[in-house]
Protein backbone atom coordinates (compact mmCIF):
# COMPACT_ATOMS: atom_id res chain seq x y z
CA UNK A 1 0.00 0.00 0.00
CA UNK A 2 1.40 3.20 -1.05
CA UNK A 3 1.82 6.29 1.36
CA UNK A 4 -1.85 7.91 2.57
CA UNK A 5 -0.66 11.47 1.16
CA UNK A 6 -0.51 9.41 -2.70
CA UNK A 7 -3.68 7.27 -2.09
CA UNK A 8 -6.69 10.20 -1.30
CA UNK A 9 -9.27 7.10 -1.47
CA UNK A 10 -7.13 4.92 1.05
CA UNK A 11 -7.15 8.31 3.11
CA UNK A 12 -10.60 8.71 2.76
CA UNK A 13 -11.46 5.06 3.63
CA UNK A 14 -9.21 5.34 6.91
CA UNK A 15 -11.13 8.16 8.02
CA UNK A 16 -14.40 6.78 7.49
CA UNK A 17 -13.84 3.70 9.04
CA UNK A 18 -12.09 5.53 11.89
CA UNK A 19 -15.51 7.51 12.49
CA UNK A 20 -17.49 4.46 12.21
CA UNK A 21 -15.71 2.84 14.83
CA UNK A 22 -15.37 5.78 16.93
CA UNK A 23 -19.46 6.09 16.77
CA UNK A 24 -20.89 2.51 17.22
CA UNK A 25 -17.54 0.66 19.03
CA UNK A 26 -16.10 2.78 21.07
CA UNK A 27 -18.75 6.21 22.25
CA UNK A 28 -21.59 3.99 23.65
CA UNK A 29 -19.22 2.14 25.80
CA UNK A 30 -17.70 5.22 27.07
CA UNK A 31 -21.80 6.02 27.86
CA UNK A 32 -22.36 3.85 29.94
CA UNK A 33 -19.30 3.43 32.05
CA UNK A 34 -19.71 7.87 32.21
CA UNK A 35 -23.45 7.36 33.33
CA UNK A 36 -23.57 6.31 36.59
CA UNK A 37 -20.43 9.31 37.19
CA UNK A 38 -18.15 9.40 40.37
CA UNK A 39 -20.67 10.22 42.99
CA UNK A 40 -22.82 6.97 41.77
CA UNK A 41 -19.74 5.03 41.27
CA UNK A 42 -18.82 5.73 45.13
CA UNK A 43 -22.69 5.31 46.33
CA UNK A 44 -22.70 1.88 44.19
CA UNK A 45 -19.29 0.54 46.08
CA UNK A 46 -20.29 1.55 49.51
CA UNK A 47 -24.30 0.31 49.15
CA UNK A 48 -21.88 -3.41 48.76
CA UNK A 49 -24.96 -5.35 47.11
CA UNK A 50 -22.48 -5.64 44.67
CA UNK A 51 -20.53 -8.32 46.03
CA UNK A 52 -23.22 -10.95 46.54
CA UNK A 53 -23.61 -10.66 42.25
CA UNK A 54 -19.97 -10.86 41.99
CA UNK A 55 -19.39 -13.59 43.66
CA UNK A 56 -22.50 -15.25 42.44
CA UNK A 57 -21.23 -14.70 39.03
CA UNK A 58 -17.55 -15.92 40.03
CA UNK A 59 -18.91 -19.11 41.10
CA UNK A 60 -21.25 -19.75 38.17
CA UNK A 61 -18.01 -19.06 35.91
CA UNK A 62 -15.88 -21.59 37.74
CA UNK A 63 -18.62 -24.15 38.08
CA UNK A 64 -19.99 -24.02 34.61
CA UNK A 65 -16.17 -23.71 32.99
CA UNK A 66 -14.70 -26.54 34.68
CA UNK A 67 -17.15 -29.54 33.91
CA UNK A 68 -18.02 -27.25 30.25
CA UNK A 69 -13.97 -27.66 29.59
CA UNK A 70 -14.06 -31.30 30.83
CA UNK A 71 -16.55 -32.10 28.59
CA UNK A 72 -15.54 -30.58 25.56
CA UNK A 73 -11.91 -32.04 26.11
CA UNK A 74 -12.92 -35.79 26.22
CA UNK A 75 -15.51 -35.32 23.43
CA UNK A 76 -12.76 -33.53 21.38
CA UNK A 77 -10.43 -36.34 22.70
CA UNK A 78 -12.73 -38.96 21.28
CA UNK A 79 -13.14 -37.29 17.98
CA UNK A 80 -9.31 -36.98 16.76
CA UNK A 81 -7.69 -39.91 18.70
CA UNK A 82 -10.17 -42.92 18.94
CA UNK A 83 -11.54 -45.03 16.15
CA UNK A 84 -14.55 -45.20 17.92
CA UNK A 85 -17.48 -45.74 15.55
CA UNK A 86 -20.56 -42.72 14.65
CA UNK A 87 -18.33 -40.18 14.57
CA UNK A 88 -20.00 -38.11 11.64
CA UNK A 89 -23.34 -38.15 14.01
CA UNK A 90 -21.12 -36.93 16.98
CA UNK A 91 -19.78 -34.25 14.95
CA UNK A 92 -22.94 -33.19 14.27
CA UNK A 93 -24.00 -33.23 17.86
CA UNK A 94 -21.45 -31.11 18.62
CA UNK A 95 -22.15 -28.18 16.39
CA UNK A 96 -25.66 -28.37 16.71
CA UNK A 97 -25.82 -25.88 20.06
CA UNK A 98 -23.78 -23.46 17.92
CA UNK A 99 -26.78 -23.07 16.04
CA UNK A 100 -29.37 -22.45 18.64
CA UNK A 101 -30.20 -19.56 21.02
CA UNK A 102 -27.52 -20.96 24.26
CA UNK A 103 -31.10 -20.10 26.26
CA UNK A 104 -33.42 -22.71 24.98
CA UNK A 105 -31.18 -25.31 26.80
CA UNK A 106 -32.37 -23.62 30.21
CA UNK A 107 -36.33 -24.05 28.52
CA UNK A 108 -36.13 -27.56 27.44
CA UNK A 109 -34.01 -28.08 31.46
CA UNK A 110 -37.39 -26.91 32.61
CA UNK A 111 -39.46 -28.90 30.29
CA UNK A 112 -37.84 -32.35 31.22
CA UNK A 113 -36.56 -31.66 34.68
CA UNK A 114 -39.25 -28.87 35.96
CA UNK A 115 -42.03 -29.05 38.49
CA UNK A 116 -44.44 -30.45 35.80
CA UNK A 117 -41.23 -32.14 33.51
CA UNK A 118 -41.55 -35.04 31.76
CA UNK A 119 -38.46 -37.09 33.52
CA UNK A 120 -39.04 -35.74 37.20
CA UNK A 121 -43.26 -35.56 37.14
CA UNK A 122 -44.55 -37.93 34.80
CA UNK A 123 -41.63 -40.42 35.01
CA UNK A 124 -40.64 -40.19 38.87
CA UNK A 125 -43.74 -38.19 40.24
CA UNK A 126 -41.58 -35.98 41.75
CA UNK A 127 -41.96 -31.88 42.03
CA UNK A 128 -38.79 -30.17 42.27
CA UNK A 129 -37.28 -26.84 42.54
CA UNK A 130 -34.83 -26.85 39.84
CA UNK A 131 -34.21 -23.03 39.69
CA UNK A 132 -30.97 -21.63 41.20
CA UNK A 133 -26.87 -22.12 41.24
CA UNK A 134 -27.20 -25.93 40.07
CA UNK A 135 -29.87 -25.39 37.41
CA UNK A 136 -27.54 -22.72 35.82
CA UNK A 137 -24.48 -24.24 35.99
CA UNK A 138 -26.72 -27.56 34.24
CA UNK A 139 -28.01 -26.04 31.90
CA UNK A 140 -24.75 -23.72 30.93
CA UNK A 141 -22.19 -26.82 30.77
CA UNK A 142 -24.33 -28.15 28.23
CA UNK A 143 -24.87 -24.61 26.28
CA UNK A 144 -21.27 -23.77 26.25
CA UNK A 145 -19.65 -27.45 25.97
CA UNK A 146 -18.93 -27.56 22.40
CA UNK A 147 -17.18 -24.23 22.08
CA UNK A 148 -14.47 -26.10 24.06
CA UNK A 149 -14.98 -28.52 22.50
CA UNK A 150 -14.46 -26.95 19.22
CA UNK A 151 -11.37 -25.56 20.51
CA UNK A 152 -9.62 -28.21 22.15
CA UNK A 153 -10.22 -30.86 19.21
CA UNK A 154 -8.67 -27.81 16.80
CA UNK A 155 -5.40 -27.75 18.87
CA UNK A 156 -5.65 -31.76 18.85
CA UNK A 157 -5.71 -31.97 15.21
CA UNK A 158 -2.71 -29.56 14.77
CA UNK A 159 -0.29 -32.01 17.51
CA UNK A 160 2.48 -33.42 15.30
CA UNK A 161 1.41 -37.67 16.23
CA UNK A 162 5.56 -38.54 15.82
CA UNK A 163 6.15 -37.03 18.80
CA UNK A 164 3.76 -39.30 20.42
CA UNK A 165 5.15 -42.31 18.49
CA UNK A 166 8.57 -41.73 19.28
CA UNK A 167 7.51 -41.19 23.26
CA UNK A 168 5.39 -44.94 22.37
CA UNK A 169 8.74 -46.02 20.62
CA UNK A 170 10.96 -45.17 23.69
CA UNK A 171 8.69 -47.60 26.19
CA UNK A 172 6.27 -45.20 27.13
CA UNK A 173 2.66 -45.96 28.09
CA UNK A 174 -0.34 -44.64 26.61
CA UNK A 175 -0.71 -42.57 30.15
CA UNK A 176 2.31 -41.46 30.04
CA UNK A 177 2.47 -40.38 26.94
CA UNK A 178 -0.89 -38.35 27.14
CA UNK A 179 -0.02 -36.56 30.31
CA UNK A 180 3.55 -35.75 29.55
CA UNK A 181 3.12 -35.09 25.18
CA UNK A 182 -0.35 -34.73 24.63
CA UNK A 183 -1.08 -32.18 27.48
CA UNK A 184 2.03 -30.47 27.10
CA UNK A 185 1.57 -29.91 23.48
CA UNK A 186 -2.26 -28.44 23.82
CA UNK A 187 -1.63 -26.42 26.78
CA UNK A 188 -2.51 -23.45 24.83
CA UNK A 189 -5.25 -24.29 23.00
CA UNK A 190 -6.71 -25.83 26.44
CA UNK A 191 -5.72 -22.57 27.90
CA UNK A 192 -7.68 -20.53 25.48
CA UNK A 193 -10.97 -22.65 25.68
CA UNK A 194 -11.06 -22.44 29.53
CA UNK A 195 -10.76 -18.73 29.20
CA UNK A 196 -12.95 -18.41 25.84
CA UNK A 197 -15.41 -20.30 27.68
CA UNK A 198 -15.54 -18.61 31.14
CA UNK A 199 -15.95 -15.48 29.05
CA UNK A 200 -18.96 -16.69 27.42
CA UNK A 201 -20.76 -18.50 30.81
CA UNK A 202 -20.21 -15.22 32.90
CA UNK A 203 -21.91 -13.09 30.26
CA UNK A 204 -24.39 -15.51 29.45
CA UNK A 205 -28.25 -13.25 30.34
CA UNK A 206 -30.59 -15.90 28.86
CA UNK A 207 -29.88 -19.42 31.07
CA UNK A 208 -29.49 -17.30 34.35
CA UNK A 209 -32.73 -15.29 33.77
CA UNK A 210 -34.70 -18.38 32.49
CA UNK A 211 -33.60 -21.06 35.13
CA UNK A 212 -31.87 -18.53 37.82
CA UNK A 213 -34.85 -18.14 40.03
CA UNK A 214 -33.47 -15.94 43.25
CA UNK A 215 -30.09 -16.69 42.14
CA UNK A 216 -28.84 -13.49 40.68
CA UNK A 217 -25.98 -13.34 38.42
CA UNK A 218 -24.56 -9.91 37.66
CA UNK A 219 -26.23 -9.50 34.11
CA UNK A 220 -29.42 -10.54 34.89
CA UNK A 221 -29.12 -8.12 37.94
CA UNK A 222 -28.49 -5.43 35.77
CA UNK A 223 -31.61 -6.12 33.60
CA UNK A 224 -33.58 -6.81 36.40
CA UNK A 225 -32.39 -2.57 37.82
CA UNK A 226 -33.74 -1.17 34.32
CA UNK A 227 -36.35 -3.48 34.04
CA UNK A 228 -37.88 -3.61 37.47
CA UNK A 229 -37.15 0.09 38.43
CA UNK A 230 -35.82 1.90 35.42
CA UNK A 231 -31.97 2.23 37.41
CA UNK A 232 -29.70 3.54 34.53
CA UNK A 233 -28.03 4.46 36.71
CA UNK A 234 -27.28 0.82 38.99
CA UNK A 235 -27.56 -1.17 35.82
CA UNK A 236 -24.51 0.42 34.03
CA UNK A 237 -22.78 -0.04 37.23
CA UNK A 238 -22.94 -3.07 37.11
CA UNK A 239 -22.76 -3.73 33.83
CA UNK A 240 -19.14 -2.20 33.97
CA UNK A 241 -18.51 -4.55 36.42
CA UNK A 242 -19.38 -7.21 34.70
CA UNK A 243 -17.12 -5.84 31.66
CA UNK A 244 -14.38 -5.28 33.86
CA UNK A 245 -14.47 -9.28 34.62
CA UNK A 246 -14.94 -10.37 30.94
CA UNK A 247 -11.76 -7.88 29.94
CA UNK A 248 -9.57 -9.41 32.75
CA UNK A 249 -10.54 -12.72 31.20
CA UNK A 250 -10.03 -11.75 27.61
CA UNK A 251 -6.51 -9.88 28.36
CA UNK A 252 -5.61 -13.51 29.56
CA UNK A 253 -6.56 -15.18 26.68
CA UNK A 254 -4.81 -12.99 24.37
CA UNK A 255 -1.48 -13.03 26.45
CA UNK A 256 -1.82 -16.66 26.16
CA UNK A 257 -2.17 -16.28 22.47
CA UNK A 258 0.91 -14.11 22.07
CA UNK A 259 2.99 -15.99 25.14
CA UNK A 260 5.13 -19.22 25.34
CA UNK A 261 5.37 -20.93 21.52
CA UNK A 262 4.38 -24.71 21.67
CA UNK A 263 5.24 -25.70 18.25
CA UNK A 264 3.22 -28.67 17.16
CA UNK A 265 3.23 -28.25 13.10
CA UNK A 266 6.95 -28.11 11.67
CA UNK A 267 7.26 -27.26 7.95
CA UNK A 268 7.46 -31.33 7.11
CA UNK A 269 4.25 -32.52 6.70
CA UNK A 270 3.08 -35.78 8.68
CA UNK A 271 1.71 -38.93 7.45
CA UNK A 272 2.32 -41.31 10.49
CA UNK A 273 -0.95 -42.54 12.47
CA UNK A 274 -1.50 -41.39 16.03
CA UNK A 275 -0.59 -44.11 18.51
CA UNK A 276 -3.29 -46.63 19.06
CA UNK A 277 -5.93 -45.67 22.30
CA UNK A 278 -6.59 -48.31 24.20
CA UNK A 279 -9.47 -50.34 23.33
CA UNK A 280 -11.05 -49.93 27.05
CA UNK A 281 -10.60 -45.80 26.65
CA UNK A 282 -12.26 -45.95 23.10
CA UNK A 283 -15.32 -47.66 24.29
CA UNK A 284 -15.51 -45.47 27.56
CA UNK A 285 -15.30 -42.27 25.50
CA UNK A 286 -18.16 -43.95 22.87
CA UNK A 287 -20.13 -44.57 26.52
CA UNK A 288 -19.58 -40.78 27.48
CA UNK A 289 -20.22 -39.24 23.94
CA UNK A 290 -22.96 -41.02 23.58
CA UNK A 291 -24.71 -40.20 26.40
CA UNK A 292 -23.62 -36.30 26.11
CA UNK A 293 -25.43 -36.79 22.46
CA UNK A 294 -28.20 -38.35 24.32
CA UNK A 295 -28.81 -35.48 26.42
CA UNK A 296 -28.67 -32.84 23.08
CA UNK A 297 -31.57 -35.39 21.66
CA UNK A 298 -33.46 -34.70 24.58
CA UNK A 299 -32.79 -31.11 24.85
CA UNK A 300 -33.46 -30.13 21.36
CA UNK A 301 -35.77 -33.42 21.14
CA UNK A 302 -37.95 -31.95 23.87
CA UNK A 303 -38.35 -28.78 21.58
CA UNK A 304 -39.39 -30.49 18.42
CA UNK A 305 -42.04 -32.45 20.41
CA UNK A 306 -43.31 -29.21 22.63
CA UNK A 307 -43.61 -27.05 19.20
CA UNK A 308 -46.19 -30.10 18.01
CA UNK A 309 -48.42 -31.00 20.70
CA UNK A 310 -51.26 -29.25 22.32
CA UNK A 311 -49.37 -28.97 26.03
CA UNK A 312 -46.16 -30.75 26.28
CA UNK A 313 -45.45 -32.95 28.58
CA UNK A 314 -48.96 -33.20 29.84
CA UNK A 315 -50.76 -33.63 26.34
CA UNK A 316 -48.61 -34.90 23.60
CA UNK A 317 -51.91 -35.03 21.54
CA UNK A 318 -50.25 -34.18 17.55
CA UNK A 319 -51.03 -29.84 16.47
CA UNK A 320 -49.56 -27.55 14.20
CA UNK A 321 -51.17 -24.53 16.27
CA UNK A 322 -47.96 -23.28 17.62
CA UNK A 323 -46.51 -22.84 14.04
CA UNK A 324 -49.45 -21.61 12.89
CA UNK A 325 -49.33 -18.88 16.25
CA UNK A 326 -45.70 -18.04 15.21
CA UNK A 327 -46.68 -17.24 11.66
CA UNK A 328 -49.31 -14.84 12.67
CA UNK A 329 -49.18 -11.14 13.03
CA UNK A 330 -46.61 -9.83 15.52
CA UNK A 331 -44.84 -13.21 15.49
CA UNK A 332 -44.60 -13.71 11.82
CA UNK A 333 -43.18 -9.77 11.73
CA UNK A 334 -41.12 -11.26 14.51
CA UNK A 335 -39.42 -13.78 12.34
CA UNK A 336 -39.04 -11.78 9.33
CA UNK A 337 -36.72 -9.53 11.32
CA UNK A 338 -34.97 -12.18 12.34
CA UNK A 339 -33.95 -13.13 8.89
CA UNK A 340 -33.97 -9.19 7.31
CA UNK A 341 -31.81 -7.89 10.36
CA UNK A 342 -29.41 -11.01 10.12
CA UNK A 343 -28.66 -11.17 6.45
CA UNK A 344 -28.31 -7.66 6.77
CA UNK A 345 -25.92 -7.54 9.76
CA UNK A 346 -23.52 -10.29 8.44
CA UNK A 347 -23.14 -8.89 4.70
CA UNK A 348 -22.38 -5.26 6.15
CA UNK A 349 -20.20 -6.56 8.72
CA UNK A 350 -18.12 -8.89 6.71
CA UNK A 351 -17.46 -6.60 4.17
CA UNK A 352 -16.37 -3.93 6.76
CA UNK A 353 -14.22 -6.07 8.52
CA UNK A 354 -12.51 -7.18 5.35
CA UNK A 355 -11.61 -3.42 4.84
CA UNK A 356 -10.62 -3.04 8.37
CA UNK A 357 -8.46 -5.95 7.90
CA UNK A 358 -6.86 -4.43 4.60
CA UNK A 359 -6.51 -1.16 5.90
CA UNK A 360 -4.37 -2.18 9.22
CA UNK A 361 -2.82 -5.36 7.96
CA UNK A 362 -1.42 -3.50 5.18
CA UNK A 363 -1.45 -0.19 6.24
CA UNK A 364 1.95 1.29 7.65
CA UNK A 365 0.20 4.43 8.69
CA UNK A 366 0.96 5.23 12.60
CA UNK A 367 -2.15 4.32 15.15
CA UNK A 368 -2.80 1.16 13.27
CA UNK A 369 -2.54 -0.66 16.81
CA UNK A 370 -5.20 1.64 18.13
CA UNK A 371 -7.17 0.62 15.27
CA UNK A 372 -6.46 -3.12 15.89
CA UNK A 373 -7.42 -2.65 19.34
CA UNK A 374 -10.27 -1.29 18.73
CA UNK A 375 -11.99 -3.69 16.16
CA UNK A 376 -10.90 -6.80 18.72
CA UNK A 377 -12.13 -5.04 21.72
CA UNK A 378 -15.82 -6.31 21.04
CA UNK A 379 -15.17 -9.69 21.37
CA UNK A 380 -14.57 -8.85 24.80
CA UNK A 381 -17.82 -6.82 25.68
CA UNK A 382 -20.88 -8.89 27.19
CA UNK A 383 -23.78 -8.32 24.68
CA UNK A 384 -25.80 -6.95 27.86
CA UNK A 385 -23.51 -4.37 28.02
CA UNK A 386 -23.04 -3.25 24.10
CA UNK A 387 -26.94 -3.32 24.04
CA UNK A 388 -27.32 -0.99 27.09
CA UNK A 389 -24.47 1.22 25.63
CA UNK A 390 -26.77 1.26 22.55
CA UNK A 391 -29.41 2.37 24.41
CA UNK A 392 -28.24 5.21 26.27
CA UNK A 393 -25.98 6.26 23.35
CA UNK A 394 -28.23 6.68 20.83
CA UNK A 395 -32.04 6.69 22.61
CA UNK A 396 -31.82 10.86 22.43
CA UNK A 397 -34.79 13.21 20.79
CA UNK A 398 -32.69 13.95 17.90
CA UNK A 399 -31.94 10.42 17.06
CA UNK A 400 -36.43 9.66 16.94
CA UNK A 401 -35.65 9.78 13.33
CA UNK A 402 -33.91 6.32 13.93
CA UNK A 403 -35.30 3.21 12.99
CA UNK A 404 -35.21 0.62 15.99
CA UNK A 405 -34.52 -2.26 13.30
CA UNK A 406 -31.52 -0.33 11.81
CA UNK A 407 -29.99 0.51 15.08
CA UNK A 408 -30.35 -3.62 15.92
CA UNK A 409 -28.75 -3.93 12.52
CA UNK A 410 -25.95 -1.49 13.39
CA UNK A 411 -25.49 -3.49 16.85
CA UNK A 412 -24.95 -6.48 15.35
CA UNK A 413 -22.34 -5.19 12.53
CA UNK A 414 -19.82 -3.44 15.53
CA UNK A 415 -20.40 -6.78 17.90
CA UNK A 416 -19.73 -9.02 15.25
CA UNK A 417 -16.80 -7.27 13.68
CA UNK A 418 -14.03 -9.15 15.59
CA UNK A 419 -14.51 -12.64 14.10
CA UNK A 420 -14.40 -11.16 10.24
CA UNK A 421 -11.52 -8.71 10.76
CA UNK A 422 -9.48 -11.56 12.30
CA UNK A 423 -10.31 -13.78 9.54
CA UNK A 424 -9.79 -10.97 7.11
CA UNK A 425 -5.97 -10.70 8.96
CA UNK A 426 -5.27 -14.03 9.02
CA UNK A 427 -6.21 -14.88 5.29
CA UNK A 428 -3.83 -11.30 4.50
CA UNK A 429 -0.73 -12.91 6.21
CA UNK A 430 -1.01 -15.84 4.20
CA UNK A 431 -0.82 -14.01 0.48
CA UNK A 432 2.14 -12.33 -0.13
CA UNK A 433 2.60 -8.50 -0.19
CA UNK A 434 4.20 -8.99 -4.07
CA UNK A 435 0.50 -9.92 -5.17
CA UNK A 436 -0.71 -6.72 -4.50
CA UNK A 437 2.73 -4.43 -5.55
CA UNK A 438 2.58 -6.63 -8.56
CA UNK A 439 -0.79 -4.39 -9.15
CA UNK A 440 0.25 -1.15 -7.64
CA UNK A 441 3.53 -1.45 -10.54
CA UNK A 442 1.63 -1.80 -13.03
CA UNK A 443 -0.40 1.53 -12.22
CA UNK A 444 -3.69 0.18 -10.45
CA UNK A 445 -4.35 2.15 -7.36
CA UNK A 446 -3.85 0.27 -3.39
CA UNK A 447 -8.00 0.14 -3.68
CA UNK A 448 -8.06 -1.48 -7.12
CA UNK A 449 -5.62 -3.81 -5.84
CA UNK A 450 -7.42 -5.07 -3.05
CA UNK A 451 -10.85 -5.31 -5.20
CA UNK A 452 -9.23 -7.14 -7.99
CA UNK A 453 -6.47 -8.91 -6.53
CA UNK A 454 -7.03 -9.43 -2.67
CA UNK A 455 -11.04 -9.63 -2.60
CA UNK A 456 -10.81 -13.28 -4.49
CA UNK A 457 -8.30 -14.52 -2.75
CA UNK A 458 -10.32 -13.91 0.45
CA UNK A 459 -13.13 -15.83 0.30
CA UNK A 460 -13.03 -18.45 2.75
CA UNK A 461 -12.22 -15.10 5.41
CA UNK A 462 -15.24 -13.49 4.03
CA UNK A 463 -17.61 -16.74 4.65
CA UNK A 464 -16.11 -17.13 7.94
CA UNK A 465 -17.20 -13.35 8.74
CA UNK A 466 -20.72 -13.62 7.13
CA UNK A 467 -21.59 -17.41 8.51
CA UNK A 468 -20.83 -16.44 11.97
CA UNK A 469 -22.39 -13.30 12.26
CA UNK A 470 -25.54 -14.27 11.14
CA UNK A 471 -25.60 -16.96 13.43
CA UNK A 472 -24.81 -14.77 15.86
CA UNK A 473 -27.20 -12.31 14.90
CA UNK A 474 -30.28 -14.78 15.01
CA UNK A 475 -29.59 -16.49 18.07
CA UNK A 476 -28.73 -13.41 20.28
CA UNK A 477 -30.75 -11.93 22.79
CA UNK A 478 -28.63 -10.08 25.19
CA UNK A 479 -27.89 -7.12 23.02
CA UNK A 480 -31.47 -6.92 21.55
CA UNK A 481 -32.81 -7.07 24.88
CA UNK A 482 -33.41 -3.20 25.15
CA UNK A 483 -33.13 -2.19 21.54
CA UNK A 484 -36.32 -3.63 20.18
CA UNK A 485 -39.83 -2.31 19.76
CA UNK A 486 -43.28 -3.70 18.67
CA UNK A 487 -42.19 -3.20 15.24
CA UNK A 488 -38.80 -4.22 15.34
CA UNK A 489 -38.83 -7.39 17.50
CA UNK A 490 -37.07 -10.84 16.65
CA UNK A 491 -37.54 -14.30 17.30
CA UNK A 492 -35.32 -14.69 20.21
CA UNK A 493 -36.67 -12.23 22.14
CA UNK A 494 -40.37 -13.52 21.47
CA UNK A 495 -39.20 -16.19 22.58
CA UNK A 496 -38.21 -14.85 26.20
CA UNK A 497 -41.52 -13.28 26.63
CA UNK A 498 -43.53 -16.39 26.10
CA UNK A 499 -41.07 -18.30 28.01
CA UNK A 500 -42.14 -16.00 30.74
CA UNK A 501 -45.47 -16.15 30.11
CA UNK A 502 -45.32 -20.58 30.23
CA UNK A 503 -46.45 -20.65 26.37
CA UNK A 504 -43.78 -23.41 26.11
CA UNK A 505 -45.19 -24.57 23.04
CA UNK A 506 -44.87 -21.35 21.16
CA UNK A 507 -41.51 -20.57 22.75
CA UNK A 508 -40.80 -23.97 21.44
CA UNK A 509 -42.11 -23.45 17.37
CA UNK A 510 -39.74 -20.22 17.62
CA UNK A 511 -37.05 -21.86 18.80
CA UNK A 512 -37.28 -24.68 16.04
CA UNK A 513 -37.88 -22.16 13.69
CA UNK A 514 -35.22 -20.12 14.83
CA UNK A 515 -32.79 -22.84 14.70
CA UNK A 516 -34.40 -24.58 11.13
CA UNK A 517 -33.24 -20.76 9.60
CA UNK A 518 -29.43 -20.72 10.77
CA UNK A 519 -29.61 -24.34 9.18
CA UNK A 520 -31.23 -23.65 5.95
CA UNK A 521 -28.77 -20.25 5.72
CA UNK A 522 -25.77 -22.00 6.34
CA UNK A 523 -26.87 -24.92 3.77
CA UNK A 524 -26.93 -22.62 0.85
CA UNK A 525 -23.75 -21.00 1.99
CA UNK A 526 -22.46 -24.51 2.60
CA UNK A 527 -23.05 -25.45 -1.59
CA UNK A 528 -22.22 -21.61 -2.42
CA UNK A 529 -19.01 -22.26 -1.28
CA UNK A 530 -18.52 -25.91 -1.87
CA UNK A 531 -18.64 -27.32 1.36
CA UNK A 532 -15.84 -25.14 2.47
CA UNK A 533 -17.43 -23.51 5.16
CA UNK A 534 -16.38 -23.13 8.81
CA UNK A 535 -17.36 -20.70 12.04
CA UNK A 536 -15.62 -18.66 13.22
CA UNK A 537 -14.47 -18.75 16.78
CA UNK A 538 -16.65 -15.74 18.63
CA UNK A 539 -19.06 -15.79 21.13
CA UNK A 540 -22.14 -17.14 20.09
Amino acid sequence: MRSLQREPGVLLALLAVCLLVAAFILYPQIRVIATPGGQGYVDFFIEGSWQKYLWNSIQIMVLSTTTAVLLGFIYAYAMVYTDMRWKPFFRVMGILPLLAPPFVVAAAYLLLFGPRGLITYNIFGLTLDVTGREGIWAVQTIAFFPFAYQLIADALSRSDPRLEQAARNLGAGPWTVFRTVTLPLVRPGLGAAILTTAIYVVEDFGNPAIIGGSFNVLPTKAYGLISGFGDISGAAAISTLLLGLAMILYVGKIRLDGGRSFVTVSGRASSMPRPPVPAGLSWACFVLCTALATVLISVYGSLVVSALTLRFPSNLQFTLANFQYIMAETNASALQNTLVFGLAAAGLSAIFAMVCGWLVQRGSWSGRRILDFLLIMPAAIPGLFFGIGYATAFNEPWLDWLDRGALIVIAMIFWNVPVGYQAAVAGLRQIDRSMDEAATSLGASSLRGFRDVLLPMLGGSLRVGFVTTFVRAVTTLSVVIFLFTTSSTVATIRMYQLINDLNSGGAAAFAVADIGMAIAVLSIMAVLARGRLALGGARA
